[in-house]
């Protein structure tokens, strides 16, 4: 049942709060508002209060509660399918990382067999029994050890024959980057090389003359660089082409 108050106020909202203060009602109960009389002010000094008549229906609480009910409830539904979403966004993002784990692992497992497979034919049609083992560095890069009865035979003299060996393995699998070792030897040959390359760098600066090494490698190369590098007063550059490539160490102008 409706009930019906009037209240005196400058403004609609002023009577509003009035009414709902004295019928100790809230703002979903109100039904209708009616201007009986209109409020006046002149200048903000002579002030007349406005008549309002306000229909206000105290059922309406259930109303209001079922709603703000109904209201919650369905967030609550939209969290729990926010939820159930998530986890399956989860769950997918996850069995697309295992899956892409996985093919990158079988990439690389073939690589692996593939570099393996030519390393070993490459043995065989030179006569070396080694066995071969194959290693991912990163990306693109691999390591490919050899060891074997034949150990000194594919190293040759200072390193000669592993260089050519790694040089024609490498030009089988062009789109990788293939380092081959035996047994350490690279690791041994590296402090042989910056040995090398101090007595290159002296030998170059008494004589102020260019200083030309013998062909080698990359990566031997890059060793050279390192080394003669830590003298203010001295040069490299590479002249020639692989793998007949040589580094030349000069004076600066």
């Amino acid at each position: 049942m409706s009930n019906v108050i009037e209240i005196k106020a400058m403004s609609q909202e002023q009577a509003i709060t009035r009414a709902l203060k004295i019928m100790e009602a809230t703002p979903e109960q109100v039904v209708k508002v009616i201007e009986k009389q209109k409020s006046r002010s002149f200048f903000g000094l002579f002030n007349r209060e406005g008549i309002y008549e306000i229909e206000i229906d105290k059922n309406n609480r259930d109303t209001y509660t079922e709603k703000k009910e109904v209201k919650v409830e369905k967030a609550e539904k939209v969290k729990e399918v926010e939820k159930v979403e998530k986890k399956k966004e989860i769950v997918k993002e996850t069995i697309t990382e295992t899956k892409e784990i996985k093919k990158e692992k079988k990439e690389n497992k073939d690589v692996s067999e593939d570099i393996k497979k030519k390393a070993e034919e490459l043995l065989e049609n030179i006569g070396l029994v080694l066995k071969v083992e194959v290693d991912r560095v990163s990306d693109k890069n691999y390591l490919v050890n050899l060891y074997g009865e034949d150990n000194g035979i594919i190293i040759g003299k200072k390193g000669k024959t592993l260089n050519s060996f790694e040089y024609l393995l490498n030009s089988l699998m062009k789109d990788y980057r293939i380092e081959v070792d035996v047994e350490g030897f690279k690791a041994k040959r590296t402090e042989t090389l910056r040995e090398l390359g101090k007595k290159m760098a002296e030998k170059a600066l008494k004589s102020g003359k260019p200083v030309r090494l013998n062909p080698m490698p990359p990566r031997e190369r890059k060793i050279i660089h390192e080394v003669v590098n830590k003298y203010s007063e001295l040069d490299t550059y590479s002249e020639g082409r692989d793998p007949k490539r040589y580094i030349v160490i000069k004076r600066k102008k």
